[in-house]
């Protein structure tokens, strides 16, 4: 590492040198080692990364020793710490890992002299810097908001336009945590006006934040992003609103409109408020299930209420997908005894589940959907329905049927026909 030498850093130690006045009954000239030259509680600031090679000028005319109080500190030069005469203090800092500064001391004695204490402060090893928000909006008349600065560490808030001040200054420097006072002047341009608020750690080891700042036009501006359409099984759509007036959204109409309220804003009501921002504000509407297959519309009015006129209006449209029946494909027989027949077939639904499946059958082939129902057991897309108490050699016309909570589907008609005599294999069907 580069040879640091403190004289750059010592507070209010112009030559740097250590006079130590007292070593011996020699008559020593007060012009040159003058005990007035030395600087007690002196304070080194060095950073918290490691760092080796740092020197202190020692002026002297004797034997003199020097000692450190902490482990981080390690005197490099003279050997043992003992040193005769003018010459350099030499010193290792090691890194710091703490999250806050720390202190050690250098003490530089004669024998029975009074003793020179050099403060060292070393800065944290980690420091953090956050502010918040993240962005701050001004309405064109200005105004005051607060910033938030948290850090452990010293460091400069910077803005980059005149119109806009933090406490009062354009550059301030600052240390810990602290909450500013951020002021922008009345915009009086038709359109909005940013900046940027730079908060630095003077010591350049962690990343500056930026607060983008934006202070709105007295021309009304709004912006509506489109929203998705929504799916049969309902849910929340999104909308985003822009503004640099306070703005509210209504919705005017909900078609088919229905014995039910199917949709309204997140608050529960189908009105709502927003502020001006520098972003698009989102907006969330729930809406019901749509349990029938008919398109619905949901129509939202978005309107700004600006202090001096000339406001802007959008009507947005928001569609959602009508629900759809199972699909249900026709049964067939899979084992067929003289009393008994057992009947599978597939069955589908693409929006709501399937509540309820099975079989129709009848022995008459127009009565086949009023005829018996037998529920089925669904495994996946599959159902398989069991059929007792039947006639021997009789022919039965069965369909499949299932029900979601748009309605009931049922399949194309197919017959199997039951066994005259007891056998292994299956009645072939008619």
């Amino acid at each position: 590492m580069m040879k640091h030498y403190i004289i750059h850093t010592l507070w209010a130690l112009p030559m740097l040198a250590m006079a130590l006045a007292s070593c011996s009954s020699e008559s020593i000239e007060a012009d040159v080692v003058s005990g007035e030259k030395l600087v007690v509680g002196t304070t080194i600031d060095v950073s918290g990364s490691a760092s080796a090679d740092n020197t202190i000028p020692v002026e002297a005319n004797c034997g003199w020793q020097v000692k450190s109080d902490v482990s981080w500190i390690t005197v490099t030069k003279p050997e043992a710490g003992l040193g005769n005469g003018s010459g350099n203090v030499v010193f290792d800092v090691a890194e710091s890992l703490l999250s806050t500064d720390q202190t050690g001391h250098l003490t530089i004695t004669t024998d029975g002299g009074m003793p020179r204490i050099i403060t060292v402060t070393q800065r944290a090893g980690k420091i953090w810097l956050q502010a918040t928000p993240s962005t701050l909006f001004f309405t064109y008349d200005g105004g005051e908001q607060r910033m938030q600065v948290t850090c452990n560490s010293s460091y400069t808030v910077t803005s980059s336009a005149g119109w806009l001040k933090v406490d009062g200054e354009s550059i301030l420097t600052a240390e810990g945590d602290r909450t500013f006072t951020v002021r922008a002047d009345p915009n009086p341009n038709p359109d909005g006006m940013t900046a940027v608020i730079t908060i630095a750690d003077i010591h350049h080891k962690v990343e500056q934040s930026t607060i983008p700042v934006e202070i709105g036009g007295k021309s009304t501006m709004l912006t509506v992003t489109a929203a998705s359409n929504v799916a049969p099984t309902g849910g929340v759509v999104t909308f985003g609103v822009e503004s640099n007036f306070q703005w509210e959204a209504n919705i005017t109409r909900l078609e088919p409109q229905g014995d039910e309220l199917w949709a309204a804003f997140d608050n529960g009501l189908q009105h709502q408020e927003g502020e001006p921002a520098s972003e698009p504000i989102p907006v969330q509407v729930k809406v019901a299930p749509n349990t029938s297959e008919t398109e619905r519309l949901i129509t939202i009015l978005i309107q700004t209420k600006s202090i001096i006129g000339d406001n802007k209006r959008h009507e947005l449209t928001i569609r959602q997908e009508g629900g759809t029946r199972p699909v249900v494909y026709t049964p067939h027989a899979t084992s067929v005894g003289m009393t008994d027949a057992t009947l599978t077939f597939v069955t589908t639904s693409s929006t709501f589940g399937v509540k309820e499946c099975g079989i129709l059958y009848s022995t008459n082939p127009d009565a086949v959907h009023e005829g018996t129902l037998i529920k089925g057991a669904l495994t996946g897309d599959e159902a398989a329905t069991v059929l007792t108490g039947l006639n021997p050699g009789t022919t039965y016309y069965v369909c499949g049927f299932a029900r979601n909570d748009v309605g009931t589907t049922y399949s194309g008609t197919t017959s199997f026909k039951t066994r005259l005599t007891p056998g292994r294999d299956n009645n072939p069907t008619p």
